[in-house]
């Protein structure tokens, strides 16, 4: 899943997927070296992420700070570009200390290529307290690496509406509140959804792939024990039938999709155009002036009714000790500083939300920040589980995301949408597992 902050805040902690060495040390713990680590000796340490992520913007959010935490430790970043792959860093037999995997790329970026190295006793050496962290982010790396830990949280992304005050003010509409629902919010974004001055305004859209990926409900594209598709489930209906026919029941929303190339409004339309007066989206979509132009802020994510105060799940970053490092209490050093109060702190100031529970810290949130944002509005209703993941839950996500502009403009029925996409997903699956 692709985005902004990993998109305009694009932190170069959102979206890391990580490359590596060989698949035969995969399941070997971490080794523990006889000697303390030594400071102030020379060290090298080697970072990799799959995502591609700018050594710019990895630099600012990464490496700047270590550099000042270790000043005799040289660190050294291998941006994923062509002759940097996962597969070509395995045949070059370069060495990866700490590995940055986004929660839906570990299995990808660290799992298959045999990066993974369960930190457990580290973690208890180091005496670092799980329960400081948010119990999601904590849960669902244990549930990737079958009960241990591959790595920890450093940052995480939650979703927010995104509103804005211009189009609310013009149009003389309250702005909406924490705690909405999708019906409440839907309904909203009929009273914003109409043409004016010959510009049309869409009340509300959401992004397809974050609401899908990241449900509340907690059901992964594809069940990880049997490898089928999850689309015959229930829950699933109840979010098409909530989220994208409530789009598509404005005759100006269809109208709107068909001069759009048949595409869902999404960030452009509320950045750029600004005629798109809420958006669910990340809430790193939008840096410190990275918005010119647009009065915004930010209230939670709509809940269903059938969950009652419940968001979707969040989507953390994880730092992960390679296997193939030489250097591993060294890397569980800068581990343990990454997911420090320091750190942290440090962090939230620009807009990140990070993954420990510490209200001290989450009320910095944004304090770098120029314009004051709602920040309240990523923890007002209660993250729910990040279910266990599969090998192929990528594979499951295209059949239906690629459906959706079809289906919002009523060329198919909820029921077929499912079924067929369900269908497609298990071929393709298929065809994975005989090779």
């Amino acid at each position: 899943m692709k985005k902004s902050l990993c998109s305009a805040i694009s932190l170069a902690m959102c979206t890391f997927v990580a490359a590596g060495c060989s698949g035969t040390q995969g399941n070997n713990k971490a080794a523990e070296p006889a000697n303390a680590v030594d400071f102030n000796a020379p060290l090298e340490i080697t970072m990799t992420s799959s995502a591609g992520t700018a050594s710019d913007s990895f630099n600012a959010g990464i490496t700047s700070y270590l550099q000042k935490k270790f000043p005799n430790w040289k660190f050294n970043y291998i941006q994923k570009t062509a002759g940097s792959s996962i597969q070509e860093l395995v045949t070059t037999g370069t060495a990866i200390d700490l590995i940055f995997e986004a929660q839906t790329g570990v299995i990808d970026g660290l799992i298959v290529p045999g990066l993974q190295s369960d930190i457990s006793e580290l973690i208890k050496k180091n005496n670092i307290d799980l329960s400081k962290f948010e119990p999601v982010s904590i849960d669902a790396m244990k549930s990737l690496a079958n009960g241990g830990m591959y790595g920890l949280p450093i940052s995480m992304m939650g979703l927010v509406t995104f509103y804005n005050k211009d189009i609310f003010d013009k149009f003389g509409i309250a702005y909406p509140k924490d705690g909405m629902t999708w019906d409440e919010t839907i309904e909203l974004g009929k009273k914003l959804t109409r043409t004016e001055d010959g510009v049309t305004y869409i009340g509300l859209a959401a992004s397809t792939g974050h609401v899908l990926k990241l449900n509340p409900f907690s059901v992964p594209y594809v069940d990880a024990d049997s490898n089928k598709s999850t689309y015959a489930n229930e829950k699933w209906k109840i979010v098409m039938d909530t989220i994208f026919k409530g789009e598509s029941t404005d005759p100006l929303f269809i109208e709107y999709m068909k001069g759009n190339n048949n595409k869902v409004p999404a960030k452009d339309d509320f950045l750029k155009k600004k005629n798109l007066a809420m958006y669910v989206y990340f809430s790193d979509m939008v840096s410190d002036g990275s918005a010119p132009g647009v009065n915004f802020d930010m209230v939670s994510a709509p809940t269903f009714k059938e969950l009652p105060g419940v968001s979707f799940q969040p989507y953390p970053t994880y730092v992960n000790l390679s296997s193939s490092s030489k250097h591993k209490e060294a890397a569980m050093e800068i581990i343990k500083y990454l997911v420090s109060e320091e750190y942290q702190t440090a962090r939230v100031k620009l807009g990140y939300i990070s993954p420990l529970k510490d209200e001290t810290i989450r009320k910095s949130m944004g304090g770098d920040y120029s314009k004051k944002l709602n920040w309240n509005a990523l923890f007002y209703n209660k993250f729910p589980v990040v279910p266990k993941k599969g090998k192929f839950d990528s594979i499951g996500e295209k059949p239906l995301t690629d459906a959706i502009p079809n289906y919002i403009m009523g060329n198919s029925d909820t029921n077929t949408v499912l079924r067929q996409a369900e269908d497609a997903a298990n071929k393709v699956i298929e065809a994975e597992l005989r090779k």
